[in-house]
């Protein structure tokens, strides 16, 4: 894995609300999917970071088969310079991990270079961009709903992750009811928030367009001035998107609150770049 210069390079996100049960009846989900799913014969590995010509295509040719074998669909978006990215794909590499996703999961693996526009992906799945490397997308893939929608912002630290939860998390979707799915296949945004979010979207992506190059550089062994403040500027932008996006999926889907708490964190709207101000 190559070294990034500087320290904590790859997106971070806060780790909150991954599994509600104890630690046993994690084990005890997670062994009844590793024991009880029928294992595809598939012989090499699919947890790759592998440059494609047609990403977007092989997203839907892998949706297509996830339909046909009756499995979920799970997407993956990352980059092999991030060591988050290259962790979920340790973990998925694992003997446990592989055999739950094998059982049940049709995985498909999207390099996204460095920091190159993936929207067309997300948003076939109603999300508006990747805010973190890895972005883990677990679909439904009849419907194209996205079943961990308020539960993505997680995997910005997945090498962080302990395997016992990344069992139960993975285990979890497959024993989901017909009743439970419905939710996740009916959610939609409102236009104000389809709007917003499609429109810092669009700034975010804008941002790693000019870091983009930058990366490269530095991948080369070059790293040019300034990367690090317009990272650390990028960071704190996709970030704070991410948690109220998430907070806010959370409270439309939960409208009671586990907590009490049921008001939609605010859209704010955020000062341009330093590069959009010179």
């Amino acid at each position: 894995m190559h070294k990034i210069p500087f320290v904590n390079f790859c997106f971070l996100t806060r780790l909150a609300g991954l599994i509600k049960p104890n630690s046993r009846q994690l084990i005890v989900i997670a062994s009844f999917f590793i024991l009880g799913g029928c294992v595809s014969t598939q012989d090499t590995t699919p947890y790759a970071y592998i440059s494609s010509p047609s990403p977007y295509q092989d997203v839907v040719s892998a949706q297509q088969r996830a339909v046909k074998q009756d499995k979920l669909l799970l997407v993956v978006l990352g980059a092999q310079w991030c060591h988050d990215s290259t962790g979920l794909a340790e973990r998925f590499s694992t003997k446990e991990m592989d055999l739950i996703l094998r059982a049940h999961y049709e995985t498909v693996f999207v390099d996204v270079g460095t920091l190159e526009d993936r929207r067309n992906i997300t948003e076939r799945f109603d999300y508006p961009i990747y805010y973190a490397t890895p972005t883990v997308m677990v679909i439904e893939p009849q419907s194209g709903a996205l079943l961990n929608r308020a539960s993505m912002d997680i995997w910005g630290r997945a090498d962080s992750i302990p395997l016992a939860e990344y069992m139960a998390y993975f285990s979890r979707f497959p024993a989901m009811t017909t009743s439970q799915k419905a939710k996740l296949i009916h959610w939609k945004a409102t236009e104000e928030e389809r709007a917003y979010n499609k429109k810092q979207a669009a700034r975010l992506q804008a941002a790693y367009d000019t870091l983009g190059p930058l990366l490269a550089q530095d991948l080369a062994g070059n790293t040019p001035d300034g990367l690090n403040s317009l990272w650390k500027e990028t960071k704190k932008f996709r970030t704070e998107l991410q948690k109220v996006l998430v907070k806010r999926t959370e409270i439309t889907l939960d409208p009671e609150g586990g907590n009490g708490v049921n008001t939609k964190p605010a859209l704010r709207h955020y000062h341009p770049f330093s590069w959009e101000r010179n």
